[in-house]
């Protein structure tokens, strides 16, 4: 059994954690509300952009519009993937979660014979790879730390780079893979096509089938349009992503430093009984002992 002094240092020791865990457990909650509402004010502008492209988009069927990131290649033989992750830890299984679903992904892509490119996000999940000595794209390595209020400059810059290598046919295909934010205390880890942009949001019922399939009259004229649009689009897509991952993130940081919380206040329950238990059987003891020389006098 450990000595009273063993148990008192361990008892200060757990109650500094505790001190510790809370804290940044009250510095996510303000984050993930910020971050909530930020989302929350973006996911209707995204949805309808996403609803607007999927049904301009048919328009490509019938060759009226030729804008590059809408035309789907013939035969996919490199995909890029960008996935989001935490630059910090202690987050639970946030990123454990994620890069799990990476690998499973390239691996699936690698087993149909397409090369893959990852264009990992975040300091957890580049160093993952680079300490796998894997492959990553070389500009990965500017967004190991990346600022989470999300300016302008990042959006373009990221947009930028998956564009470019569709464009310029380094890369067939552009996938994401991130977190979706659902609530404080869930998220998933969702895939989804990036570039080329089609069928954006699928018909539900016959209705919007012919909704989606009627002819359109564009003024100005499809080329500009799109050319307008299209880049916005992938902005808002970048923009969105990174909102999500970055509230998925507080979310599980939150609960994971409230779970540390929980589990320090019964280690020190558990640690105070204990000392309790070893200065009762030292007093104990010590009356003992003094009941034993006191006996021992008489005699």
């Amino acid at each position: 059994m450990p000595s009273l002094r063993d148990l008192k240092r361990r008892i200060r020791s757990v109650e500094g954690i505790r001190q510790i865990t809370r804290a940044m457990q009250m510095v996510s909650v303000t984050k993930l509300h910020r971050a909530q509402m930020r989302i929350e004010a973006a996911r209707p502008y995204t949805e309808k952009m996403d609803e607007m492209l999927s049904h301009l988009s048919e328009a490509v069927k019938t060759g009226v519009v030729h804008h590059p990131l809408l035309l789907p290649r013939e035969k996919v033989q490199r995909v890029m993937i960008l996935a989001v992750a935490s630059s910090k830890g202690l987050c639970g299984s946030f990123n454990a979660n994620l890069i799990r679903s990476v690998e499973n992904r390239a691996n699936e892509l690698k087993r149909d014979g397409i090369e893959v490119l990852l264009f990992p996000i975040g300091k957890k999940l580049h160093d993952f790879y680079r300490r796998r000595g894997r492959d990553c794209h070389p500009e990965s390595i500017n967004y190991r730390n990346i600022d989470q209020q999300l300016p302008l400059e990042l959006l373009h810059n990221l947009t930028y780079q998956c564009t470019k290598g569709f464009e310029s046919g380094e890369v067939d295909k552009v996938e994401l893979i991130y977190t979706e934010f659902r609530s404080a205390i869930q998220y998933k880890v969702v895939q989804r096509q990036f570039i080329p942009i089609v069928g954006l949001v699928p018909a539900e019922s016959d209705e919007d089938k012919r909704e989606t399939s009627r002819d359109y009259i564009f003024e100005p004229d499809p080329d500009g349009l799109f050319s307008l649009l299209i880049p916005k689009y992938a902005r808002v897509v970048i923009f969105r992503m990174l909102a999500e991952s970055f509230a998925s993130e507080h979310g599980a940081r939150m609960n994971a430093m409230r779970n540390a919380t929980e589990n320090a206040v019964e280690m020190i329950r558990e640690l105070t009984l204990q000392r309790n238990k070893a200065r009762q059987a030292a007093i104990t003891k010590e009356l003992a002992e003094i009941v034993g020389g006191a006996e021992a006098l008489k005699g």
